[in-house]
């Protein structure tokens, strides 16, 4: 496989190398400290409940409660979507701040985002950007929305590819952690399709779903047993973006919109669409608004200020009522009582139990046995700067860990952030 953007090598047409495509390290800002872990690995599980690994024999999951700290709910942010998930797991910030509002979105400036996988869209740096930008080398396999380079500053990544396998991701974060020690990162981030696919499809409480976890545990068991061949102290971290729930019924807020007269380009998410109204005056958005709040199983909102971002959030946010998604796709508003609908879905409410993910740390500088009841998609990039050895992310609003930080070796000034949020 050859990494993002030079896929073949200069001369011979043969494939690149990772030495011909490291990417020019930036020089060293002044202000990164000791690390105390030389490796932390981030694997991100696409769509794994919170409630997943109970479900089933899971030992390596068991194995990293147990030797490492472990979160019961991790709570995405809103919306409980896939790219502003990663976009906050990478950043430690809100999606308004990111800039990532959803799967798709309009931006009034630049245009439609459409699943893409740019970093150039971020407006804050990832974590990545964060580590090579303090000397770290950083190596990024499929995390969404890490292609290309922000600001100058450029990982070793590689384009998504929905061919390559798991299985085959394990293998090259083997490689790279094994690697000789002038060529081996001291970051790894990495997607995993995990259940998504698996809970959209049957439903999270299906045995195809049941099959995938078992599955996961397995393939995550073999990158543990890797990590550990390395013979260096290294940092595991397991987290998801969100889980997934059954849906009740669908609407379609595009049918909706236009038989109540309102003219507008709509983009929608799962449960979540954002709204740009060809009329955005103010008299313009309060009838629009009148008349979507006329519409069944859907909340209409203005975004205060506060909650907007300037370009790109919609002049009417709608949300599908819990258990009920959006489906552009339906002829008429609402579909019909009994008829087939997705049969799992997310992105509504990050509080809800059944959206919850999870949050496993293992290894160098994780505080064995460590349990927290709650925490927030916010604080995982800064649990990995700190144990990096990098100073905060300057747009995270979330905080590292400090329960979950070996006093030993990782100490933390100042008494642990309080997960009550």
């Amino acid at each position: 496989m050859a990494l993002a953007g030079l896929a073949l090598a200069a001369c011979g047409g043969g494939p690149a190398t990772e030495a011909t495509l490291a990417p020019a390290v930036a020089t060293p800002v002044p202000g990164a400290g000791k690390p105390c872990s030389p490796l932390v690995v981030i694997i991100s599980l696409d769509g794994f409940r919170a409630d997943y690994a109970a479900r089933v024999s899971t030992p390596t999951f068991d194995r990293l409660a147990r030797e490492g700290a472990r979160v019961d709910r991790l709570i995405p942010p809103d919306p409980s979507l896939t790219f502003p998930g990663h976009a906050t797991l990478a950043t430690g910030a809100s999606p308004e701040r990111h800039g990532i509002l959803a799967n798709s979105f309009f931006d009034r400036e630049r245009g439609r985002f459409n699943y893409s996988d740019e970093v150039s869209w971020y407006e804050v740096d990832p974590l990545w950007t964060h580590a090579v930008r303090y000397g770290r080398r950083a190596h990024v396999f499929h995390w969404v929305g890490s292609a290309g380079a922000r600001q100058g500053i450029e990982p070793v990544w590689r384009a998504f590819d929905a061919k390559i396998s798991d299985d085959t991701k394990v293998e090259q974060i083997i490689e790279w952690a094994q690697a000789p020690a002038l060529a081996r990162p001291q970051l790894i981030m990495s997607y995993f399709a995990g259940c998504d696919h698996q809970g959209h499809d049957h439903g999270p409480a299906s045995p195809e779903v049941t099959a995938c976890i078992g599955e996961t545990d397995r393939r995550l068991g073999e990158l543990l047993a890797g990590l550990e061949a390395s013979g260096q102290p290294t940092t595991l971290m397991v987290v998801s973006d969100h889980g997934m729930l059954p849906t009740v019924g669908e609407v379609n807020p595009v049918v909706g919109l236009a038989e109540a007269g309102v003219k507008a380009h709509l983009e929608i998410s799962g449960p979540v669409a954002h709204v740009y109204l060809d009329d955005r005056t103010p008299a313009g958005v309060a009838a629009a608004k009148a008349q979507a709040e006329k519409l069944a199983h859907l909340t209409v909102t203005v975004p205060a200020r506060e909650a907007r971002h300037p370009a790109r959030t919609g002049d009417l946010v709608l949300r599908a009522e819990a258990g009920w998604h959006f489906n552009r796709k339906l002829k008429t508003y609402a579909s019909a009582p009994g008829a087939p609908v997705l049969p799992g879905h997310h992105g509504g409410d990050p509080e809800d139990p059944q959206v919850s993910a999870i949050w496993y740390a293992w290894g160098a500088g994780i505080k064995p046995g460590a349990h927290l009841p709650r925490a927030r998609a916010h604080d995982v990039a800064p649990t990995a700067a700190r144990l990096l050895g990098l100073p905060p992310l300057p747009a995270a609003e979330g905080s590292a860990q400090g329960a979950f930080l070996d006093p030993n070796t990782c100490p933390v000034s100042g008494p642990p952030v309080a997960t009550g949020r």
